[in-house]
C-alpha cells in the first residue's frame, strides 16, 4: 500500500542516511610520521594487520613454464604481490636470479619443465622461494673471491645473499631444490 500524494512522508534530511541504508565511514590510516599514504598506496600498518590475521602469514605460489621468457613474468608476479613493500625491488631481483638458475641449471629448463615461485609474507619477514625440477647441482651461496669481475655469470647467488638477511636451500638433486631468501619487511 502506498501513501497518497497528500500523505507523503517528509523529505529525508540530506545529512542523515536513508532508512535501510548502511552508513559507511572512511577512516584514514596515517603513516607514523603523520603523512597520509598517497592514492593507491596501503598504509604499512594495514598490511601488517592483514598479514597478521593468518597464522604464519600469507603464502602465494605460481607455476611457470621452464623457459627464459617466463623470468620477467615471474618478476611481475612478485612485484604485484609486494607492490606496497619497500623491499619489492630486492625481491624482484632475487626471483629473477633464482628462476634464471632453475631454468639454466636444472631440469626445469628442459622441454615441459617448470619452476614454482612462492612468496610468503609474514609480519617479521618476506620469503621468496623458487622450486626447480631437480637433476642439477645443488646451489651454493658462496662468496665469489677471485671471480672474474667481467664474467657474465657466477655471481647470482652471491647477489641474492647480499640482498637477503637469510638464504638457504633444501631438497635433493633427484627431487628438486627449494632455494629461498628472506628479506625484512621494511
Amino acid at each position: 500500500m502506498t501513501a497518497a500524494p497528500d500523505q507523503a512522508s517528509p523529505a529525508p534530511d540530506d545529512d542523515a542516511p536513508a532508512l535501510g541504508a548502511i552508513a559507511v565511514f572512511e577512516e584514514r590510516a596515517h603513516a607514523p610520521d603523520g603523512a597520509a599514504p598517497a592514492c593507491g598506496e596501503v598504509a604499512p600498518m594495514l598490511v601488517d594487520a592483514m598479514v597478521g590475521l593468518w597464522p604464519g602469514g600469507m603464502t602465494y605460489r605460481r607455476t611457470f613454464p621452464g623457459r627464459a621468457d617466463q623470468i620477467p613474468v615471474a618478476r611481475r608476479f612478485v612485484r604485484f604481490l609486494l607492490e606496497d613493500s619497500p623491499r619489492r625491488d630486492d625481491a624482484e631481483q632475487i626471483v629473477a636470479e633464482l628462476a634464471a638458475n632453475a631454468v639454466a641449471h636444472t631440469a626445469s629448463g628442459q622441454p615441459h619443465g617448470t619452476f614454482i615461485v612462492e612468496v610468503a609474507r609474514r609480519i617479521s619477514a618476506i620469503r621468496v622461494t623458487v622450486y626447480d625440477c631437480g637433476w642439477g647441482p645443488t646451489p651454493r651461496f658462496t662468496r665469489c673471491h677471485g671471480a672474474d669481475p667481467l664474467a657474465e655469470d657466477g655471481r647470482g647467488l652471491a647477489l641474492v645473499a647480499g640482498l637477503a638477511v637469510r638464504v638457504g636451500v633444501r631438497g635433493t638433486q633427484a627431487v628438486g631444490h627449494a632455494v629461498w631468501a628472506e628479506l625484512p619487511p621494511r
